[in-house]
């Protein structure tokens, strides 16, 4: 129960701050909803690696015996088949090191579903930007952190709480246990929990897909904003030049000084790409069920962020030329 009630205070300090609704408050809700999650999930995979601990040791028994040249074809046979039943000492390794590996591991296992797999993943990703490299999503950090929330709540349904011996507990997670009668399954404890908490902080979903329709056309309109700028400082350009000119890779000397060797080389994306993700972004106003829009949502952002960061450099570039030019005409 103790597990359990960590798990329940860091969800009732996200909802305070969510509450608040202040940029640094919700960077440290996000933090600590991942955190929350990664500690959920990280205790339900021990308990998966556990059930195969017995397996996992006759399987090493069995490598030791092929290794000291005490092999035949039985050993053989069980080292093939317990393979095929235990996770592997890498694969192990991978998991204890990557939260994408725990995700798919758990989906593998049935222990969450594989619908909140692409959510989790991406906002993992937001977490990891917000806390090690300072950036911060701010047109939609809340309604992140609020799809964040809804989708914890998810995890911590599936959550199995281990003892559930009688034990001092905060407030936390004394109110979720009060008013229940003693035919309640106290193993559903962790689902009754997260049901409540979804409920008190709610998803307006409705204005979260509002937010991030806003938030990718706003992107895209910056994007193409750059790929006209590009566009306007040369004057030797054919269209659908401007957008190839920005993915040329950095060596790549060729296409860089000769026009027709960049128009024969194959990129990543080309205008009709532009319409394309803002049809999609569009279209997320139809998308009625959560985990589905923010996939969606997901999956267009992603589509065109590696060509946003090279026109943001492109238009750097292009400003450095101009600022050099100029200073040699002052004659700095």
């Amino acid at each position: 129960m103790k597990q359990l009630e960590l798990v329940i205070v860091q969800f009732e300090e996200v909802k305070r701050l969510i509450e608040v609704g202040r940029v640094p408050q919700l960077r440290l809700a996000f933090i600590l909803l991942d955190s929350a999650v990664e500690l959920i999930m990280h205790r339900q995979i021990q308990e998966a690696l556990a059930l195969e601990h017995w397996d996992f040791q006759r399987l090493e028994n069995y490598r030791r015996a092929e290794a000291d040249g005490r092999g035949n074809d039985s050993i053989r046979a069980e080292i093939k088949d317990l393979e095929s039943q235990v996770t592997s000492n890498r694969r192990r390794g991978k998991i204890d090191r990557s939260f994408p590996d725990k995700i798919d591991f758990l989906v593998e296992k049935g222990s969450i579903p594989n619908e909140i797999t692409p959510v989790l993943k991406r906002l993992h990703e937001y977490r990891n930007e917000t806390y090690h490299r300072d950036h911060h999503r701010l047109e939609v950090i809340r309604p992140a952190v609020l799809i964040y929330f809804d989708t914890a709540c998810g995890v911590l349904s599936t959550y199995s709480p281990g003892s559930v011996a009688d034990e001092d507990t905060g407030p936390e997670l004394e109110r979720f246990i009060k008013g229940f009668s003693g035919y309640d399954d106290p193993f559903d404890l962790p689902e009754r929990a997260a049901n409540k908490l979804r409920e008190e902080v709610g998803l307006d979903l409705e204005g979260v897909r509002d937010a991030l329709t806003k938030y990718l056309l706003g992107r895209l309109d910056e994007l193409e904003d750059n790929i006209r700028y590009v566009e306007g400082f040369f004057t030797d350009l054919l269209p659908g030049d401007a957008i190839r000119i920005i993915q040329v890779a950095e060596g790549d000397i060729e296409a860089i000084f000769n026009r027709d060797v960049m128009r024969s080389r194959t990129y990543p994306h080309e205008e009709s790409d532009l319409v394309t993700w803002r049809e999609r972004a569009a279209a997320l106003s139809g998308i009625t069920e959560k985990h589905a829009l923010f996939t969606e949502f997901a999956a267009i952002e992603m589509s065109f962020e590696e060509l946003e960061k090279q026109s943001i450099a492109a238009v750097e570039q292009i400003d450095d030329q101009i600022q050099m030019q100029l200073d040699a005409h002052r004659g700095k």
